[in-house]
């Protein structure tokens, strides 16, 4: 996820990528509330602008209030809760407009005139309250005032090349989608629910405007209506009197009263017809659902994307019965990074019937309802947990390792000695290589004695013969053929690299087989004597006779062959005029109770998924008019092909791994709250990409990838005390390219070993000076050698345990010290013997006995 960020004066700051971003959750609401909450280490200040996309790719800009700064590990964090953009409009101000009995357009042009926001989609109807005034108030305040009288509120931005290009603020009657599709289930995307009840339901309600003027300019009683409403300054419900109504005491119910007030409303009418409105809103009690699903928008389902206003559904079987609620989505709290969505429903209607289920389109539990697939899943759900048991003993009992260690071959861990070469010096041994490219494992060797590498991993994927998995997640399969129940007579087969795809007849798919989908129609006619008996012979074509019956019926050709017909109906009679012409047409809706988002057509329109079929047929009579059946839903027509689509989304990926596998009883890869886990014993990849390998899961010993325990590139070993030993790449401080031309050994991020090919040369000393390589105590063994690096240095070596105490080698002289004022000196003159101020020694070819320094 990226976050560009902006000065209040709109100027580019800087971006917080993935490393610095921490935490990033996004909390929208149909009331208007619209926040960030972020945690990052890049440092922010109040007034800067956060510019981000959501999982839709739509842009958002937030504005921060108060960011926090702290400090975590040695590490600045800053936290805050930005708000919308929006939120700037409490700066700017406006004196005295009078926007009453205004269109909701032109009321917010008059509130926006003193910002930089531009009017957006404003489709709300009618008008602002006649009392509506802004008075020494806030564009931001004005904006909520408008939005009293009606309407719900939505903001979005442009952006360009250099940052926010433009605002705009909309009114809408209905904010988000309408009779929307999306529907969330348990066992799908739910994870859990929590039900709210906010207010009991009224069944009356009272209505009061405003005071009345007396004859002396004062004013008194409140308006009501009850002169235009047979007496009753309340409106009332029947239906939700019997609901929600109180026992009387005499057999039936009282009425349970609710209060509207409008101090500014004048007319009774007007009166009447708000108070009716505030009675239709709470006679239901006022409930929400706060749903916590899995979001699967981000594995690249955006099909299953919901938004704030959104009408949808919640179906939770685990509930007793059924719980089946419908209302609008009013918040959602998105966690960018975790990928998690909690979205709470408002205005709910419980025991609803399930629109889908009833279109007959909802596939069932195949597990529950299919003999095919019990056949299949013979083996236990424990069998991959025991068999990572089994594997944990083994690595626990045999875990021991040889190690090989070289710049050609990198890490080869074994289960028999190595040579020099890395390569075993017995058969049969178990080995792991891990380098560069990648990392490989043998579970033998060949019978040349090498090892017999058969699984790898590297960065373009894994490559294994077997992989053992309780679930596999994935986006795309490709190649080869996909198997579920018997090889030589599958229940569901898949040929990636022909496109074949084959569903056994006996397989369930709903409350029927597959074989009883319906591939094909077509529409037949015939003719008959008698508006009672249906005709003995059909056709294609439509043709009436003098005298005759006109009848039509459905031809549906099902999967496994068998041909059925619909109810035959009568379209004309003997006497009536005479069908030249009769066309099936087709209507491809949104809808599954009427025909709307798409057109009558004579042919079939192409299948899109989560859309309806509805067939009526156009009658061209021999008069020359046309009339039209009633449309019908062709549920059957729908479902044969909703049913191939909703395969994959009725089968949890657990479900088709399950199938594939045996119940796992065919090893592959298991994939559990984020973790992946691969028998390696039969994993066969050119190349994995990790940060991590442990000893087991969980465990405390484990070897970081790429990157060492303290951040730099490299690789740490690390156990229960810490990273023992790094092993880490090195560039030359004075090196302009920065290229890696050294390596690095540390323990406990202490440096005691380090050489460069770009000095030509070699340091070890004891671990004593934390997280640098660039100071060295004074015990050191020092080499560095004649060759062609940045250095053109001359051969020199150094054993000391002080600056001036140890033995210094150097082009032509040998120096044995003590300090710098005792020591030893060999070189081609001969040699000196230094005691303070004075020695001896043998010089050009001559002794002497007085030498003084």
């Amino acid at each position: 996820m990226r976050v560009d960020v902006y000065s209040r004066h709109d100027a580019y700051v800087g971006t917080i990528g993935a490393r610095q971003l921490l935490g990033f959750v996004w909390t929208d609401c149909l009331n208007g509330e619209d926040t960030v909450d972020i945690t990052t280490t890049f440092p922010l200040k109040e007034g800067y602008r956060l510019v981000w996309k959501d999982l839709n790719g739509v842009p958002h800009e937030h504005v921060c209030q108060d960011p926090q700064g702290a400090s975590a590990a040695g590490l600045p964090i800053y936290s805050d809760t930005a708000l919308n953009s929006i939120c700037e409009l409490f700066g700017d101000y406006i004196e005295d407009k009078r926007p009453y009995g205004y269109s909701f357009q032109r009321a917010l042009e008059v509130c926006l005139e003193p910002t930089r926001w531009d009017v957006g989609t404003v489709d709300q109807p009618g008008t602002v309250s006649s009392g509506l005034t802004f008075y020494h108030t806030d564009c931001r305040t004005a904006l909520n005032d408008i939005l009293a009288c009606g309407g719900e509120l939505e903001t979005s931005i442009t952006v360009g090349a250099s940052g926010v290009t433009g605002r705009r603020v909309s009114i809408l009657k209905h904010r988000g989608e309408a009779n929307g599709h999306r529907r969330f289930s348990y066992g799908k995307d739910i994870n859990s629910i929590k039900r709210t009840e906010h207010w009991g339901a009224i069944t009356a309600c009272y209505g009061y405007g405003k005071g009345v003027e007396t004859d002396n300019g004062g004013y008194g009683r409140k308006l009501t209506f009850g002169d235009i409403n047979g007496g009753k300054d309340y409106v009332e419900d029947a239906t939700a009197l019997k609901t929600y109504g109180r026992p009387d005491g005499k057999g039936g119910f009282a009425h349970v009263f609710g209060k509207y007030e409008n101090s500014s409303c004048e007319d009774a009418s007007q009166l009447k017809s708000e108070t009716q409105a505030y009675l239709d809103e709470h006679k239901n009690p006022g409930v929400t659902y706060e749903v916590d699903v899995v979001d699967l928008v981000t594995m690249g389902r955006k099909w299953e994307g919901v938004g704030v206003g959104d009408d949808s559904q919640i179906v939770d079987g685990s509930f007793e019965p059924t719980l089946r609620c419908q209302g609008r989505v009013t918040k959602q709290v998105i966690d960018m990074l975790g990928k998690t969505r909690t979205v709470t429903l408002g205005n709910v209607t419980e025991s609803i019937a399930d629109i889908l289920q009833q279109q007959q389109q909802q596939i069932t539990n195949l597990q529950n309802q299919s003999g095919s697939w019990d056949a299949v899943a013979s083996t236990t759900p424990a069998f991959l947990q025991q068999l990572i048991d089994s594997l944990n003993e083994q690595f626990n009992v045999n875990g021991m390792s040889y190690m090989h260690l070289s710049y050609q071959n990198g890490f080869i861990f074994s289960s028999v000695p190595l040579d020099e070469d890395g390569q075993p010096t017995a058969t049969g041994g178990t080995a792991m290589q891990l380098c560069s490219l990648g990392f490989r494992i043998a579970d033998g060797t060949k019978a040349d004695g090498s090892y017999d590498w058969r699984t790898f991993g590297t960065g373009a994927g894994f490559v294994a013969d077997w992989i053992t998995t309780g679930t596999l997640l994935a986006n795309l399969i490709k190649a080869g053929r996909l198997l579920v129940g018997d090889p030589n007579d599958p229940v569901f087969m898949a040929d990636f690299d022909s496109g074949e795809v084959v569903i056994s007849a006996t397989a369930s798919v709903g409350n029927k087989t597959a074989g009883e989908m319906v591939v094909s129609t077509d529409v037949q006619y015939g003719l008959s004597d008698s508006a009672s008996t249906q005709p003995t012979t059909w056709s294609t074509t439509a043709l009436w006779a003098q005298g005759k019956h006109l009848w039509t019926r459905v031809k549906m050709e099902l999967a496994d062959g068998t041909i059925e017909y619909t109810t035959p109906r009568r379209i004309a009679n003997e006497n009536g005029i005479g069908a030249a012409e009769v066309i099936e047409q087709y209507y491809l809706s949104t809808s599954s109770t009427t025909q709307t988002g798409g057109y009558w057509s004579n042919t079939q329109p192409a299948w899109v998924s989560g859309r309806y079929y509805w067939t009526r047929s156009r009658i061209k009579w021999s008069n020359g008019t046309y009339t039209y059946t009633d449309p019908v839903l062709a549920r059957g027509l729908t479902s044969g092909n909703q049913s191939t689509d909703n395969l994959d989304a009725s089968l949890t990926q657990q479900d088709v791994f399950n199938r594939l596998t045996n119940n796992g009883q065919t090893q592959g890869i298991y994939l559990s709250n984020g973790r992946i886990y691969i028998n390696g014993e039969y994993i066969k990849a050119d190349t994995i990409s990790t940060k991590k390998i442990e000893s087991y899961r969980g465990s405390s010993l484990y070897t970081t990838v790429g990157t060492t325990q303290g951040g730099n590139p490299g690789t740490s070993f690390v156990n229960a005390y810490g990273n023992y030993l790094d092993i880490e790449a090195l560039h030359a401080s004075d090196d302009a390219s920065k290229k890696t031309t050294g390596l690095g050994l540390a323990c406990f991020d202490k440096p005691f070993l380090h050489a460069s090919t770009y000095y030509d040369q070699l340091w070890l000393h004891p671990p004593l000076i934390k997280n640098t390589y660039m100071q060295h105590p004074g015990e050191q063994l020092y080499m560095r050698g004649r060759g062609g690096g940045a250095g053109q240095s001359t051969p020199y070596v150094e054993l000391q345990r002080t600056n001036s105490q140890g033995v210094f080698i150097g082009e032509g002289y040998i120096e044995l010290a003590l300090d710098s004022t005792h020591y030893v000196y060999i070189n081609s003159r001969g040699v000196q013997c230094r005691c303070g101020s004075h020695g001896f020694g043998w010089v050009d070819g001559k002794f002497s006995e007085n030498l003084v320094w």
